[in-house]
């Protein structure tokens, strides 16, 4: 009878207790088959995280950054009281010549003009911006309408041309493509703005054509001035009042403290993934170190309690003729077969449960919330944690038979080499 017969008919004659150290070594065999995808899966959610954080990062600090560079200059109000006896107010207009020198002022990145100017009712605001400068636009995007409906946004070197807002085109019934008429001029609407509170009936369309409309050639109504840092405003602000006692500057505060507080967050929360990532390496090579050695444990005191009990059977074989390789290969044969089985068992539980053991076995990778979504006053994406999906892939499941058999082997190495060992008529006095 040949080793091979003899070790499966010895696992056989114990089913019970084959059966339960297969089930704990296929337990421990899904979990070390199910980790390495695991891991891998969680990394790719984890840098996925951190990509979104950075981009959104960019994005929206670039936005709320600009915003908050920027110093809105202007000449008080004016009031005075028309015909009949009603007080007007009126935004007085200032030379671009007689306003040159805030370009001069340190830290100034750009003085952009801008003219704003009331129709003859509420219909409709003349929004002029400056449309001659390609790199103006790109460098200041925030000049341009937001939350373009339908159509396209102002370009550079339009001339004639015109975005309104919807209250506008739902006022007047006008549509994209169509002309309207403002102050005795046509302008073909080449987009339509979404409707917010500030800009409920802005008709935006170059400053050029806004002069000539209105009669107010190189006049503008504000003086929007970009510091090349937050970090400049305040004292920017500072030296336009020293040269311009007259002017009125507006500082968006709150954005400039919003910044900060975006950029710190959005820095802690870089942390709290990467640390993720880190807990979710080491957390998995400790598990897999302890399951190794659990199941090394496993079918090394198996055997080992296999082979004090089988003593007499050991010594009967050699009596009759068996020599040490026979016994070695024998009982590492039968650790060997458990583990293999042990192995193909593990390998279908991971197949098919390896999205739960990840989820149970590793922390949860985190993962950015709705983009559009803020949570508190900074502005950060919220992070959350993540559900992971874990495919074993053909290559790991080759690997982790092969790991299984490699286990066996080791396990039952020591207690073979014990068997081989007992002679045999130490081992036909053994009770």
């Amino acid at each position: 009878m040949g080793i091979l017969t003899r070790a499966t008919r010895n696992i056989a004659r114990r089913k019970t207790r084959a059966l339960l150290v297969i089930m704990a070594l296929s337990l421990a065999l899904a979990m070390i088959v199910s980790i390495p995808p695991s891991i891998t899966a969680s990394q790719e959610a984890t840098q996925k995280t951190i990509d979104r954080l950075t981009t959104n990062a960019k994005i929206v600090n670039s936005t709320v950054n600009m915003a908050a560079t920027e110093i809105d200059c202007k000449l008080p109000l004016d009031f005075r009281t028309d015909e009949n006896g009603t007080i007007v107010l009126e935004q007085p207009l200032m030379n671009y010549t007689d306003y040159g020198n805030l370009t001069v002022i340190p830290n100034v990145a750009e003085v952009i003009p801008i003219l704003e100017h009331e129709g003859d009712n509420w219909a409709y605001q003349v929004y002029g911006i400056p449309l001659d400068d390609e790199g103006l636009l790109s460098n200041y995007p925030i000049l341009l309408p937001a939350n373009i409906t339908d159509g396209r946004n102002l370009q550079a070197g339009d001339s004639g041309v015109v975005v309104l807002s919807e209250r506008i085109v739902n006022h007047f019934n006008i549509g994209v493509e169509e002309t309207i008429n403002i102050f005795g001029s046509d302008f073909r609407v080449v987009g339509i703005e979404g409707q917010e509170a500030l800009n409920s009936t802005y008709a935006t369309m170059s400053i050029t054509d806004a002069q000539a409309i209105t009669n107010k050639t190189e006049q503008a109504s504000t003086f929007k001035v970009f510091a090349d840092d937050v970090n400049n405003v305040h004292t920017i602000a500072q030296n336009i009042k020293g040269a311009y006692p007259k002017l009125t500057t507006t500082i968006a505060q709150t954005l400039i403290n919003q910044v900060y507080q975006m950029q710190h967050q959005t820095d802690e929360q870089l942390q709290q993934a990467q640390a993720t990532m880190n807990q979710i390496n080491s957390t998995g090579l400790v598990e897999m170190s302890i399951i190794t050695i659990a199941d090394g444990c496993i079918i090394l005191f198996i055997m080992l309690y296999t082979v004090r009990e089988r003593t007499k059977e050991i010594g009967t074989l050699k009596a009759i003729g068996a020599g040490n390789t026979t016994i070695l290969g024998q009982f590492m044969l039968e650790g060997v077969l458990l583990s293999l089985v042990a192995g193909v068992v593990g390998i279908i539980i991971g197949l098919f449960g390896a999205t739960s053991l990840a989820n149970i076995l590793l922390p949860k990778p985190t993962q950015v919330g709705n983009g559009l979504m803020f949570s508190g006053t900074g502005g950060s994406p919220a992070l959350t944690s993540a559900t992971i999906s874990v495919t074993v892939t053909p290559e790991l499941m080759l690997l982790g038979l092969g790991f299984a058999v490699l286990l066996g082997a080791l396990g039952s190495l020591y207690p073979a080499w014990r068997a081989a060992r007992i002679r045999p008529a130490e081992a036909m006095r053994y009770e």
